[in-house]
């Protein structure tokens, strides 16, 4: 999967290791992750740019969104930077994955209601945990939405096969389908 990191570049002076953590962490799940340039950028050289730069910086900056499958922004730092690219992932129909550090969340992002949004806190030795489970829910946002009954029975089951398999029941449900597509010669041609 294709994630697009971003966080305050002025939090970078407390908040280095926590980035260096959520990208290390993403990778590690075998995703590919852009816009690291948040580690390389100082606050000095934001002030240093010129106009064409931040015009052509604007630019990547879509194509990355474009790109990315997933939006993991950390949020411990107020920036308005990375409240305007949360806003351009959610207008592009991307889910947006919000870190803090802190244990109470940024009062801005605390009202947000989209489906595709999250905001979650973390700490560094739940880390991993708290990404897969968090982009287990916004994946499964993603898709689109189709509510049907069950019986207790086929729950239980399904509750099962998510404990010990450990995948979640929606992923087990399209595996399913998609056995069953391949299978029908009738719906392939």
């Amino acid at each position: 999967m294709i994630v697009y990191f971003t966080a305050s570049v002025s939090g970078k002076k407390d908040l280095n290791e926590q980035y260096k953590a959520i990208i290390d962490a993403l990778k590690s799940e075998g995703n590919e992750v852009i816009s690291e340039h948040v580690l390389k950028v100082s606050p000095t050289d934001l002030k240093t740019e010129t106009e064409e730069d931040r015009i052509s910086h604007n630019k990547q900056l879509s194509k990355w969104l474009n790109k990315a499958d997933i939006i993991v922004a950390e949020v411990s730092s107020p920036s308005v930077s990375v409240g305007y690219e949360i806003a351009l992932a959610l207008d592009k129909n991307k889910p947006v994955l919000a870190l803090h550090h802190a244990s109470s969340p940024p009062p801005a992002l605390v009202g947000e209601k989209s489906e595709k949004f999250l905001l979650s806190s973390y700490d560094l030795e739940e880390l991993k945990n708290t990404i897969q489970v968090s982009f287990d829910y916004l994946l499964d946002q993603v898709d689109t939405r189709f509510n049907f009954f069950i019986s207790p029975k086929h729950q239980n089951y399904l509750d099962w096969i998510s404990q010990n398999r450990k995948i979640p029941r929606s992923v087990f449900l399209r595996r399913l389908i998609e056995q069953h597509m391949e299978e029908n010669e009738e719906y392939r041609e």
